[in-house]
């Protein structure tokens, strides 16, 4: 795949691009970096050996650019700082794949979305039907069976959670660091309400939506749809 006319396209505004696991580890840096005045990105399929922290490092150093969206992508440990270093971006959009690593996966979304509590206007945050069903069925498994009878009488609605290592990635006004995962791993299981208030707690200037969706759908999500 050549990308490399790309880089020509000086006046390039908005960019969407697909099958991003092909793309060749300078993509960012020799290829991105050139498009000045973009002021939209919307990539997907970011797996396996795509080279995101690169693409990220060349995203924070385009100041026109202010709209992100990372569509079915492998979030990988690091990702928190390195999206952190885009303060550049007011407008996010995010939907994992979710494949592996799913409290690892949150862990790292929550932790580089709050690094940009003070830049960040708009936050869509793509959550699959299916990492919802295989958490619910987590907790079933992990239930004391002694407590089966109360489980059978749950509300409706309340298998809306995520797996989120611990300590869940927040921001006070008393300490602005975020702690690191603990070692070994330890799993919080996070109801999307109470998710939905921690964002909004942290992010108080943004407009925060968690978007419950199957994975047939992503494809089809944008910032636009969601927010506007």
């Amino acid at each position: 795949m050549n990308l490399s006319v790309i880089s020509a396209l000086r006046s390039l505004e908005s960019l969407d691009l697909g099958e991003c696991s092909d793309f060749p580890t300078n993509f960012g840096e020799e290829i991105l970096v050139n498009l000045k005045k973009l002021e939209k990105l919307r990539l997907e399929k970011g797996q396996g050996n795509c080279h995101t922290f690169e693409i990220l490092d060349a995203v924070k150093q385009m100041p026109q650019l202010e709209q992100l969206e990372l569509v079915n992508f492998d979030i990988k440990t690091g990702f928190d700082t390195a999206l952190g270093g885009c303060s550049n971006i007011r407008k996010l959009l995010i939907i994992p794949t979710y494949i592996s690593q799913s409290a690892t996966t949150n862990h790292m979304v929550l932790g580089g979305v709050l690094r940009l509590q003070s830049t960040l206007s708009h936050f869509v945050w793509g959550v699959t039907l299916e990492l919802l069903r295989v958490t619910e069925l987590f907790v079933d498994q992990c239930e004391d069976p002694d407590k089966k009878e109360k489980k059978d009488k749950k509300p409706a609605g309340n298998g809306d959670s995520i797996p989120v290592l611990k300590p869940v990635p927040l921001i006070t006004d008393k300490d602005d660091t975020i702690p690191p995962a603990h070692d070994p791993p330890q799993v919080e299981i996070l109801p999307l309400p109470n998710l939905q208030k921690l964002l909004l707690q942290s992010l108080p200037t943004t407009r925060v939506k968690i978007l419950k969706i199957p994975f047939h759908a992503t494809w089809r999500q944008s910032i636009t749809d969601t927010v506007n």
